[in-house]
């Protein structure tokens, strides 16, 4: 019996031709690129994401409750695998300096229309909220 091979498909992502791997020709959706899988996995999971929206919500409550059965597992987790948990902190940190200017506006602009409620409660005139560095009456 002749083998019959796939025909060959386009890749959404590159554009290059490729042969579909024969098990999963009707399936595979883009050719075996890392780069070109990648961006499949992510658009596959956010359509997952958004076919389910509220899958995690809550979930730390259940997660919690396992370290607690747990004990010592984050522990024996980070020092077999310091790489992991080396890149982990980078990333954190990384995401701390790039977010740390976006929270203090958002706390200062939050405490000032809190102060101008209160001001004006009490008939007093004060800066109701703060863009773009100009206070607002």
């Amino acid at each position: 019996m002749k083998r019959i091979t796939p025909t060959q498909k386009r890749c959404p992502y590159c554009g290059n031709h490729y042969i579909p791997y024969i098990r999963a020709a009707k399936a595979q959706r883009s050719c075996g690129r890392a780069a070109c899988r990648k961006k499949r996995q992510l658009e596959a999971q956010k359509k997952w994401v958004k076919a389910n929206p509220g899958y995690f919500r809550g979930r730390y409550v259940k997660v919690k409750g396992w370290f607690k059965s747990h004990p010592g597992y984050l522990g024996a987790y980070r020092a077999a695998h310091p790489g992991y948990t080396g890149a982990d902190n980078r990333a954190r940190a990384r995401r701390h300096v790039k977010n740390k200017g976006r929270n203090a506006d958002i706390q200062d602009t939050l405490n000032l229309k809190l102060d101008g409620v209160l001001a004006i409660m009490a008939n007093r005139n004060a800066p109701i909220c703060k863009t773009d560095g100009q206070l607002r009456f």
